[in-house]
């Protein structure tokens, strides 16, 4: 086998292959046998008819056509083999000739990944600030934990912000019924921004038992679009008052997370909590810093291919957000008024710098010899295993994929590659 390799930029090559007709017999000999095994052919036994016999029952073109899928992709790997090409793209390939007794040229364009030069890495200096604890912070943080045990207790009163009403209400535009604009016994926390703007604030003096009506106008960038700038008239019945009530901050209010005896333990652990977030916050922002001056001193080529790779997979990553609020990306792009691919090209930039910054931190651990050990491996696993809980078996399954094993892989030799840049950047 033959290759010639002609580079078409820093990240695309183009590979010319030829096969010689010897090189192409033991694929025609193999496509042969596997066909005529399965064949019926009067006057032979199966698997014992004669290959001419077989070209004629499936058809010359269909059973070369065979032969040439076989070939293909082995004369592929063998030519990306022998030129030690890295490649991020699938191939596009073209047959120039083919012929049984004449031999195979093609060729084919892939995306290789990019040479380039690190900077010196070890001399970026970057400042790391105090992950320091105010008691402001403590402080909202327990108000945040007793939002989360408030109550709601029935009033005699008129409403106010913060109360919870139940309401019966029904919205129509020029006299006839909206569409989605109607609810009964519904429950809603005045102030909480649930409503369009307006809504809430005109429940707000109401007595049980009152009935009021007024207008509204729904937002001019409203997610149904018949509804923009519209003004809709509201009738709202007031079913029942009732206020907020949060818990007393105590001894018994600390105990209700079962790990605290007291108040005092409760703010201690608020505080070392707060304190591990805000040092994990201080990490992430040192290493955009030391990354972000890394990538302004090197210039390299991005694959499209990488790049297309990262926008499929923040694209996933929005559905699956998306889905946790119960909207689908359909659904989204309807009420932002955008297309698939506008969405998309807005993804651009931050999936060419999530690329660039993989390559040099790819490249810095192959400087450094960075390295993931078995040990490090099957404790990534566990850990997988142990949050997919009662999905455990599913998950042990896939993680005896190959490319599972290789992202695992990756993403500790990325971690320990940032421990490194720590290592020599923080100050």
């Amino acid at each position: 086998m033959q290759v010639k390799r002609e580079d078409l930029s820093k990240v695309k090559v183009k590979l010319t292959i030829d096969l010689a007709e010897a090189e192409l017999k033991p694929h025609i000999e193999k496509v042969y046998k596997e066909l005529a095994k399965n064949l019926k052919i009067a006057g032979f036994r199966p698997g014992k008819a004669p290959q001419f016999v077989v070209e004629k029952e499936v058809g010359q073109e269909k059973f070369y056509a065979e032969v040439l899928d076989a070939v293909l992709p082995d004369a592929y790997y063998n030519a990306i083999t022998q030129e030690k090409l890295v490649t991020v793209s699938r191939p596009d390939i073209k047959v120039v000739k083919y012929a049984p007794t004449g031999g195979l040229t093609f060729e084919a364009e892939i995306e290789i990944l990019p040479e380039f030069t690190l900077p010196d890495f070890k001399k970026i200096k970057v400042s790391k600030k105090e992950a320091k604890v105010t008691d402001k912070d403590i402080q909202d943080e327990i108000k945040g934990l007793q939002e989360s045990y408030v109550e709601f207790k029935p009033v005699e009163r008129k409403a106010k912000k913060e109360d919870r009403v139940e309401i019966n209400f029904e919205g129509t535009r020029k006299g006839l019924p909206v569409e989605g604009a109607k609810g009964e016994k519904h429950q809603i926390v005045i102030g909480g921004g649930m409503f369009i703007p307006g809504f809430e604030e005109n429940l707000i003096g109401m007595s049980k038992g009152e009935e009021k009506t007024f207008d509204v106008t729904f937002p001019k960038d409203y997610h149904e679009q018949r509804l923009q700038s519209e003004k809709v008239t509201f009738k709202v019945n007031i079913i029942s008052i009732s206020e907020k009530v949060l818990p007393e901050i105590n001894d018994e209010f600390a105990k209700k997370f079962g790990i605290f005896k007291n108040v005092e333990e409760l703010k201690k652990g608020v505080e070392k909590n707060l304190g591990e977030v805000k040092e994990a916050e201080e990490k992430r922002r040192l290493e955009e810093e030391i990354m972000t001056k890394i990538a302004d001193h090197t210039k390299v080529e991005l694959p499209e291919a990488l790049v297309h790779q990262e926008i499929h997979r923040m694209w996933h990553d929005a559905e699956a957000n998306l889905a946790q609020s119960g909207v689908t990306m359909e659904k989204y792009l309807e009420m932002t008024k955008k297309t698939r691919e506008e969405l998309e090209k807005e993804m651009e930039p931050d999936a060419e710098k999530r690329v660039k910054y993989g390559l040099i931190l790819s490249k810095i651990a192959e400087t450094e010899k960075v390295k993931a050990t078995e040990k490090e491996i099957e404790t990534e696993k566990a850990v997988i295993l142990i949050r997919a809980g009662e999905h455990a078996e599913e998950m042990k399954k896939r993680l005896n994929d190959h490319e599972a094993l290789h992202q695992i892989e990756n993403g500790i030799i990325s971690k320990k590659t940032i421990e490194k840049l720590f290592e020599y950047c923080v100050k």
